[in-house]
Formats: C-alpha cells, structure tokens, sequence
C-alpha cells in the first residue's frame, strides 16, 4: 500500500516522460493542451506528471500510431474513463471503477513495440528497395558503357582497316609508279643502245 501512495505521488519531469514515450517535447506539451481534461490535476497545476499520466500519454501515442484522429481518441479515452470518476485523470473500468492504468499501460507498450517493430521492417524494406534501386541503376550504366565500349572497339577496327586499305592502295600505286620508272629506264636504255650500234655503222662506213 505504501509503494501505491510513493507511485501515485511520484511526479515526472516533461523531459524524462519525452524521453520515456520517445517523442520530441513539443509533441508531449501539445498532447498536454489537446488531452488536458485527461491529465490528472497534478499536471495542471505542477506540471509535472503522474504514472497514471504517462499510462494516458502512453496510450495517446498507440491510438495516433493507428491512424485515429485526435477526436476519435478522444473519444476512445472517454469511453474508457467512468462518467462518475473521481480521481484525476485515472483511467477506470466503466462498470467496475478499478483502475485499468496497468492493464492500458502493458497493452499500450505492446502497440508500441508492435508498432516499432513494423516501422523497422518497413524502413529496412524501403532501404532495400533503395539499394536494389542503386544496384539496378549501375547494372543499367554498366550496360550502357559496355555498349559504347563496343560501338567504340568496332570505330576503331573500322579505322583500322580502312587505314590498312588506303596503305595497300597506296603501296600498290608506288609499285606501279616504280613498275612504269623501271619501264622507262629499259626502254631509254634500249635507245641508247641501239643510237649506240647505229653510230657505230654510219661512223665505220665513213671511214
């Protein structure tokens, strides 16, 4: 009975409930003005806040997590609180008035971790899409590299042989050009030789 009073008395500080809910403090000071009818009147006039606080708090925080907007989980606190209660900010079973700050608290921190839990799968889905992404992307740059590589290597053989054509063709000119000089040549000294034996009969018969 005695540990009872020391946690119902027991005040929290904004930042240690901040911290203990995981949200930044102004996410706790605006869920303190939104849900203040719902805060125990500790809260109100010290500002700090009772285990039966976070216990509301905390059970906030899981109905936002769903999706609920602020009046439906106003309307959800209401529903769980007794018309009749008379402790400030207790959370009290509509036929029974005992307390359901346990129960709430358990089944609030399981909707948490619930709710953590699938946050953590979805960010690790989301980054492995997004290294499935990046990897997708580089296979797609790799390929269009390999592409140019090799629109790249048939240039350059198609160079190649063009330079190995147009270096035939010339050879093939110089062969030519030398082909016809040799000609020339024989032919000039075919002349001459023949200006040469005929010299030598006119000049003979002179004598």
């Amino acid at each position: 009975m005695e540990k009872d009073i020391i946690d119902a008395t027991h005040q929290r500080q904004p930042q240690e409930v901040a911290a203990r809910l995981e949200i930044p403090g102004a996410t706790l000071r605006r869920w303190s003005e939104e849900f203040a009818e719902y805060l125990s009147i500790d809260h109100k006039q010290q500002g700090g806040y009772s285990d039966e606080d976070l216990t509301t708090l905390i059970t906030i925080k899981g109905l936002m997590a769903e999706g609920l907007t602020r009046d439906q989980v106003r309307q959800k606190l209401s529903e769980t609180r007794s018309p009749d209660a008379a402790a400030p900010g207790g959370l009290v079973a509509a036929n029974t008035g005992l307390p359901l700050a346990p129960a709430v608290a358990f089944m609030a921190d399981a909707l948490h971790n619930m709710t953590s839990s699938q946050q953590a799968v979805l960010n690790s889905q989301a980054a492995n899409r997004e290294l499935l992404g990046v990897v997708l992307q580089d296979n797609f740059n790799l390929k269009e590299e390999n592409a140019r590589l090799r629109e790249r290597m048939l240039e350059l053989e198609r160079q190649m042989t063009q330079m190995r054509r147009d270096e035939e063709s010339r050879r093939e000119s110089l062969r030519s050009e030398m082909e016809a000089r040799v000609q020339d040549l024989q032919h000039m000294v075919a002349l001459q030789a023949r200006s040469g034996c005929l010299g030598g009969l006119f000049g003979g018969g002179r004598g």
